[in-house]
């Protein structure tokens, strides 16, 4: 009963939340372009981070199992935390390799900078899981490349919360324990909805702090709950994707994949449409 009350609080929550941040940052000017070149909100995410950090501390002060949920909020909290140094910095380079590249030139960037915080975050996450050594190596490149995933895909407005939304169904069903993972995954993606319409109708982005804790949270998820076969297979398609992303748009992708394309453009108002 109080689980099922904390799913019908959690969209509400996000909503209200989501339209108060994107009335602070407009009072404030603190707004980007995004691929069309309207000034919008840049950072939804920490209206996600606020849910999770209310719907755990619920379940500690009611006195459910915290073993997953403490390490979870802190990994939550560290990809969120670094997403927002992207999502307020102007940056003249992009992709891995770019970043990296500035790197070794002595200019740090805040894509290096979140690639040098994201990995002890995974590594402080994944030590807590009880697992042989090599299947802790395959979490933390699980946590890494859904984070990062996620973020590549959030390039045009709702395609990264479908894309959780999915993948968070197909974690949950594939799950060893369908209603652990369901208990982890089920209000962030209740939260995800609620922030569909704000996302589509280009009234805020969801930016790298809410795309890099939806990734991460898919990444934990599939640490808890997926058989040693399907995690790899998890951490390998990921990092397929940040790979394959190096060298080819992915929009450029969707757009030209007809189902993929109308897929994408769910939702968007005729205005966002046309990209």
């Amino acid at each position: 009963m109080t689980e099922a009350l904390l799913l019908l609080l959690a969209p509400l929550g996000t909503y209200w939340a989501g339209r108060r941040l994107i009335i602070f940052y407009k009072a404030r000017q603190a707004v980007k372009p995004n691929y069309r070149g309207k000034s919008v909100a840049p950072a939804l995410g920490p209206a996600l981070l606020l849910i999770h950090l209310m719907v755990a501390a619920a379940n500690l002060w009611l006195g459910n199992d915290m073993a997953p949920w403490i390490p979870l909020t802190l990994l939550l909290l560290g990809s969120s935390f670094y997403g927002l140094w992207d999502d307020f910095m102007e940056e003249s380079v992009s992709g891995f390799a770019g970043h990296l590249g500035a790197g070794l030139k002595g200019d740090l960037s805040a894509g290096l900078l979140k690639v040098i915080t994201a990995v002890p975050v995974a590594f402080l996450f994944t030590g807590t899981l009880p697992l042989p050594l090599p299947l802790r190596v395959v979490a933390v490149l699980a946590v890494l490349f859904s984070a990062n995933g996620i973020n590549l895909l959030d390039r045009r407005p709702g395609r990264a919360l479908k894309i959780f939304f999915l993948v968070g169904l197909l974690l949950i069903f594939a799950a060893k324990s369908a209603l652990e993972a369901a208990r982890m995954l089920l209000p962030l993606m209740a939260a995800a909805v609620a922030l569909a319409p704000l996302d589509l109708l280009a009234e805020g982005m969801l930016g790298d702090c809410g795309a890099n804790l939806l990734g991460a949270a898919l990444g934990a998820a599939a640490a808890l709950s997926l058989e040693p076969p399907a995690l790899l297979l998890f951490a390998a398609a990921w990092g397929a994707l940040n790979i394959v992303s190096e060298r080819v748009s992915l929009s450029a992708v969707i757009d030209k994949n007809r189902l993929l394309s109308f897929l994408d453009a769910l939702g968007r108002s005729e205005e966002e449409k046309l990209t």
